[in-house]
């Protein structure tokens, strides 16, 4: 009898011991599925902050842009880049963007972007972010070239970047201020009587010969949007070094041209990551998939 309930005493301390167990094991499951789920929503935060901060790594993966979108303004990153803050000044994003690049040494950026380069291809993401500081959109519109081809229902594009002056380079903006004196008065009385012009050119080169042309087809089902479309293309560029040369010309009233010209070229270096068709009135990119041809 006494080695019985001695038995049995035994038995109930095991299954006490079992019970503990088993509810310390169940805390502990509960508390690690606890901080998985937590993990988890910190990982969807931390993606959402990271989107957020990098607007290029989220215009790559866009599937549409907003309407009238318009990119960077190259007069404002040229003008971040000079350090000159004008009656438009830049805004807060491209200026800081292009300083982040400008006060670190050259050396010390191409060591960051390794190393960034090798922690992504590690983790197999895509680089396109440890560029983004330096990674600039410019939207040039396309007036010509883009042709609706309704039997088969494609969007051929070959539409040329450059302008007859600079054939080498892609001209992102060119503006004329002032009146040509061309038939209007002779050389010596030119500058007198206000006929001065000042051509404000903004072109965008690559180490070795520029391509300038952009080519592409693309399926295109939507008859109504591919005829009316406003169409523009998308350049997404990152500058290199020298980041950009200025070059400033002028030349004094002729009797071919009895005009005082200034000739003011702004030339951004680097290289073009991808080129798109978007439809500039509801933001629809039409195709992803333009090649620059010479």
């Amino acid at each position: 009898m006494f080695f019985s309930r001695k038995a049995n005493r035994g038995r109930n301390e095991a299954a006490r011991a079992a019970g503990v167990l088993l509810i310390s094991a169940c805390c502990i499951h509960a508390q690690t599925a606890r901080s998985a789920a937590s993990a988890r929503r910190a990982d969807t935060v931390a993606s959402a902050a990271n989107a957020a901060s990098d607007p290029i790594a989220s215009l790559l993966s866009a599937d549409s842009l907003p309407p009238n979108f318009t990119g960077d303004n190259p007069v404002h990153v040229r003008d971040a880049l000079t350090g000159h803050v004008g009656a438009t000044a830049p805004s807060a994003s491209i200026t800081n963007r292009v300083r982040t690049f400008l006060t670190h040494p050259l050396q010390s950026i191409r060591k960051d972007e390794r190393q960034a380069a090798s922690a992504t291809r590690a983790a197999g993401q895509s680089t396109a972010g440890s560029q983004g500081n330096r990674t600039f959109v410019f939207v040039v519109p396309a007036a010509y070239g883009v042709r609706f081809e309704a039997k088969r229902k494609v969007v051929s594009v070959d539409v040329s970047l450059a302008s007859p002056e600079t054939p080498d380079a892609i001209l992102l903006r060119q503006t004329v201020k002032g009146q040509s004196g061309r038939k209007l008065v002779i050389a010596p009385e030119a500058k007198a009587k206000g006929f001065v012009q000042t051509f404000d050119t903004i072109q965008f080169r690559t180490d070795g010969t520029t391509k300038t042309m952009v080519r592409g087809r693309t399926l295109a089902p939507d008859l109504a949007h591919a005829r009316n479309g406003d169409f523009a293309i998308v350049l997404i560029c990152t500058l290199e070094p020298p980041y950009m040369t200025e070059q400033v010309d002028h030349s004094d009233p002729t009797d071919e041209e009895p005009t005082d010209i200034t000739h003011r070229t702004s030339t951004l270096q680097g290289i073009v990551n991808a080129v798109w068709l978007i439809d500039r009135k509801d933001g629809a990119i039409v195709t992803k998939r333009l090649r620059l041809v010479k």
